[in-house]
């Protein structure tokens, strides 16, 4: 019991793990398995319903899932047995408790944590497009293209996924052309509900199809060819950047390839006008507006927060790209470093953007680890703000002190978060 006492005195939230350690070993099978956990796998264990309230629940209705504390998260080979959308939903969170143990354990690299939780979601999704697609049309006739943190290999424990949708045009063998168009309506449908479909063991993903063409007013779908013209046509900037991320997951991935390819001269040009350089303006005072209007500071989109790192290194990329084809990879930090082989972006500053991208990037993940919300605000309750600090193994003598060193840290990271927003364009002008 001595070990178990100090699995909650190191927990993120002492009082919290104590209770919730009571309530699973009041029930003789749970206490059981908790106490066949040794001394790392027990610490990994308090540690996450210490901090996730959902996934203390999830282990509760799945007591059997504790026996995989402290493994590494599935491959995506161990979703090809779900036979049906539960059994996908329990897959996906056995993977997800394995995932928030590694997250929680600290060990260096915080990428590869970005890397499995990615790596979840497109077996996750891979998945569903097989059990939506009764006749198999949509694996061989459309592509499904992830855009955001899916296509940039770093997605939130708790996001939205970014989607849109491509086909070949050209009706399948046996179909007209409406036959076949009702047919992948009908599938895509099937497959957004099922995804979104909420339980008692939860849901798959929520789904964004906002960044599609004309936004919520646009199809669902359209033709490689369709598409090709649409983008080619268009001068919106948002768009070009929602595609520095895009990349083809599941379907026909040929068919995503292949339109990739062709866009990417409207991702990558060869030279920006002075209206590109406005637009780009543009959207840097866009992104400061949304930071005026909140309250409680947010991670993703406040002052000193992720997107002013991401905006940074996508202009840059933006930019560069076309005369520099290293740098037209979806995947931010792997950008930043091409940034830096290119000579456009000195080492060390490299060093300290990418430090600051991870940390805000863990901190984002630990406030979604909380209840599986998709937030991005930081609690201004001291309480709340002292167990995150504990999640990162801040060093203290007291709870004020700990507290004291995790908000001089956040206020470091912020500010060279800052930096590098304000190093675009910083008058203005070209």
């Amino acid at each position: 019991m001595a070990t178990l006492d100090r699995c909650i005195e190191l927990a993120p939230d002492p009082e919290a793990a104590a209770h919730r350690l009571a309530e699973l070993r009041a029930e003789p099978d749970l206490r059981r398995r908790v106490d066949e956990l040794d001394g790392d796998r027990l610490r990994g264990l308090v540690a996450v319903v210490s901090l996730s309230r959902f996934l203390y629940h999830f282990l509760l209705r799945h007591p059997e899932v504790i026996a995989e504390t402290g493994l590494p998260p599935a491959a995506g080979d161990d979703f090809a047995g779900c036979a049906d959308a539960a059994a996908l939903r329990l897959a996906k969170y056995r993977a997800l408790y394995r995932i928030a143990g590694m997250d929680l354990r600290g060990e260096g690299d915080y990428r590869p944590v970005l890397a499995a939780l990615t790596a979840l979601a497109e077996s996750v999704l891979r998945r569903a497009l097989q059990l939506a697609d009764g006749n198999g049309l949509m694996q061989g006739q459309l592509c499904v293209i992830a855009l955001g943190k899916l296509g940039a290999v770093e997605i939130n424990f708790s996001s939205d996924v970014d989607l849109l949708f491509v086909c070949n045009g050209h009706a399948a063998a046996g179909l007209d052309i409406d036959a076949y168009q009702k047919e992948l309506m009908d599938g895509l449908r099937g497959f957004t509900r099922l995804l979104e479909q909420r339980t008692e063991d939860g849901f798959l993903y929520r789904v964004d199809l906002n960044l599609r063409p004309w936004g919520r007013s646009g199809p669902l779908f359209m033709a490689i060819d369709d598409m090709e013209h649409y983008y080619e046509a268009s001068s919106d900037a948002w768009e070009r950047f929602a595609w520095l991320r895009a990349r083809p997951i599941a379907g026909a991935i040929a068919l995503g390839e292949d339109l990739r390819e062709r866009l990417v001269p409207f991702m990558y040009r060869r030279s920006l006008s002075t209206d590109d350089l406005g637009k780009i303006i543009d959207m840097k005072h866009e992104l400061s507006r949304i930071r005026q209007r909140r309250g409680s500071w947010n991670v993703k989109v406040g002052d000193g927060g992720i997107r002013d790192i991401e905006f940074f290194i996508q202009t840059l990329q933006l930019v560069n790209a076309a005369q520099r084809p290293a740098l037209q990879g979806t995947n931010t930090l792997a950008t930043l470093h091409g940034l830096v082989a290119c000579g456009l972006v000195p080492a060390a500053d490299a060093v300290a953007a990418e430090r600051s991208y991870l940390f805000l990037r863990r901190l984002e993940n630990r406030l979604q680890m909380l209840d599986e919300q998709q937030t991005h605000e930081l609690p201004e309750d001291p309480v709340v703000r002292l167990m995150l600090a504990r999640s990162f193994d801040i060093a203290g003598g007291d709870p004020g002190e700990v507290r004291d060193r995790f908000e001089a840290e956040l206020l470091a990271h912020r500010a060279i978060a800052r930096g590098c927003f304000d190093r675009i364009l910083p008058a203005d002008a070209g």
